[in-house]
């Protein structure tokens, strides 16, 4: 017997009206969240980098070695040695945490149909890494954090192929086989809206802003106006 209770539906004005306040609410997520920037780049607060707990450098250049020829195998846009080379074929149960997905992964008929079809729709795609961290879970298992970014062209008409640029933080698991590591799980970790935004805003920051921040606190200015 099923026990659910049917709800009755929703006014169509009601359902509009949910959905115009939703797009409002992210709306004025997204701005809060540039406006929360300006007024950190007007105070010129800067962030304090992340320290991370000391890792095992013989594994950490054994992982960095992983990741150094993932991104290799994506500039060479030969995508398809990614399941030999990188992944652990012979976990049962691998697991990918696609960002623009709303169900994990799991599984070799899914991922193989995801990561490794075919043909790809891809005019050009370029992936790199950075601040990677380490850490032996078990023996012969490593969890990986970094942060990622890539840039892709897709083979599409119109704006939908126009390249753009993406970033993410990753965790990945490894499995240490015969011949090296392999990776079992990869999880992207998305920013929430308002803190993508912000970061994103201020990754346009241009490399020279410290300088002219600088010149600009050190230049003597005698009007009461810049008091």
């Amino acid at each position: 017997m099923d026990e659910r209770i049917e709800q009755p539906a929703e006014p169509a004005e009601t359902a509009l009206d949910r959905r115009e306040l939703m797009a409002r609410a992210l709306g004025a997520a997204l701005l809060g969240g540039l406006a929360m920037n300006e007024a950190s780049a007007g105070a010129h607060k800067a962030r304090a980098p992340v320290v991370y707990p000391p890792c095992d450098p013989e594994l950490l250049a054994e992982i960095d070695a992983v990741l150094k020829r993932t991104e290799e195998i994506w500039l060479a846009q030969e995508w398809w040695r990614l399941p030999g080379e990188i992944w652990d074929r012979d976990d049962p149960s691998p697991m990918y945490v696609a960002e623009e997905l709303y169900d994990v992964m799991i599984g070799w008929d899914v991922l193989d149909e995801y990561i490794f079809p075919e043909k790809k729709g891809l005019d050009a795609f370029r992936w790199g890494y950075s601040n990677l961290w380490v850490k032996e879970l078990a023996p012969g298992v490593a969890l990986a954090l970094y942060d990622h970014w890539f840039e892709i062209k897709i083979k599409a008409p119109g704006p939908i192929g126009t390249p753009r640029h993406g970033f993410d933080r990753v965790l990945s698991l490894y499995n240490k086989k015969p011949d090296g590591w392999r990776q079992s799980l990869y999880a992207q970790c998305p920013l929430g809206p308002d803190t993508y935004v912000r970061a994103m805003a201020e990754k346009l920051v241009g490399e020279d802003f410290d300088e002219f921040y600088r010149k600009v606190q050190n230049k003597d200015i005698d009007d009461p106006r810049l008091k």
